[in-house]
């Protein structure tokens, strides 16, 4: 099955949205990179349904699409790709997974802020 991306933002190329069920292409070709996972609901975009996912994805989408960036941001909807949800043990939103070589090293649940997350992909990128 073909794994359909396509960018969050026209401008960004370091942010995609995942969505086609149980694909591993894109975790899988970029065995280079540190790759953020993103775990959100499509319900997260809505007002006041998910203050955390709110209030992380910018910072996500920011600290990704730096100059200086030395991670990749994939948004994955977890209706839209429950097995993958399941193979990464997701059961709160928002949930950050970093990939490193193809294998998950670090992650976190729930908002933090610039400096957290800073120092989160300093150490997952190390």
């Amino acid at each position: 099955m073909n794994n359909l991306l396509r960018p969050v933002r026209r401008f960004s190329t370091s942010i995609y949205r995942q969505t086609i069920h149980n694909d591993l292409n894109i975790i899988n070709q970029n065995r280079n990179k540190v790759l953020l996972l993103d775990f959100t609901a499509d319900f997260s975009t809505q007002d006041l349904q998910c203050p955390p996912c709110k209030l992380l994805g910018p910072l996500l989408e920011n600290v990704s699409q730096s100059e200086t960036s030395k991670v990749d941001l994939i948004k994955i909807d977890v209706d839209e790709n429950i097995p993958l949800a399941q193979k990464y043990g997701v059961s709160s939103m928002p949930t950050v997974i970093a990939v490193k070589n193809g294998e998950p090293v670090s992650k976190f649940v729930g908002a933090i802020n610039k400096n957290q997350l800073d120092e989160f992909v300093n150490h997952v990128s190390a």
